[in-house]
């Protein structure tokens, strides 16, 4: 299996007469917590219903932890955090709380699960 990539233009934003060609991935689709919990139920003892319920417990709970300014760290898998962004004051008086104008989820993979990914093969479309 490979991804497969395709060849896109792009101009520069600072000089728009300037463009250049770069590789991007075609979409090969989604897959949702139905299709990741039947690969699961192939690879465990554990039943369809078992990991659904397991899957759908972990997305439920990781708010829960986030909220609390914990990071969540799956072994194998990654680490999740927050990540907010605030307007800026000149004084540290001045800041408060009500500044937050966004909150994000970042996304740390693993170690192992960037080794996991080092066989990967691309093809043109």
């Amino acid at each position: 299996m490979a991804i497969t990539l395709k060849k896109i233009q792009r101009k520069n934003p600072q000089n728009t007469a300037v463009s250049k060609w770069y590789l991007t991935q075609v979409s090969a689709g989604s897959v949702g917590l139905s299709e990741i919990s039947k690969e699961i139920e192939k690879r465990s003892a554990l039943s369809l219903g078992d990991v659904q319920s397991t899957l759908s417990n972990l997305v439920e709970v990781l708010p829960l932890f986030l909220k609390l300014g914990q990071s969540i760290r799956l072994e194998g898998f990654g680490t999740f955090r927050i990540s907010v962004s605030s307007a800026g004051t000149e004084t540290a008086e001045e800041l408060s709380a009500r500044q937050v104008n966004g909150v994000k989820i970042l996304f740390l993979p693993s170690a192992e699960l960037k080794r996991n990914m080092g066989d990967i093969s691309f093809e043109l479309e």
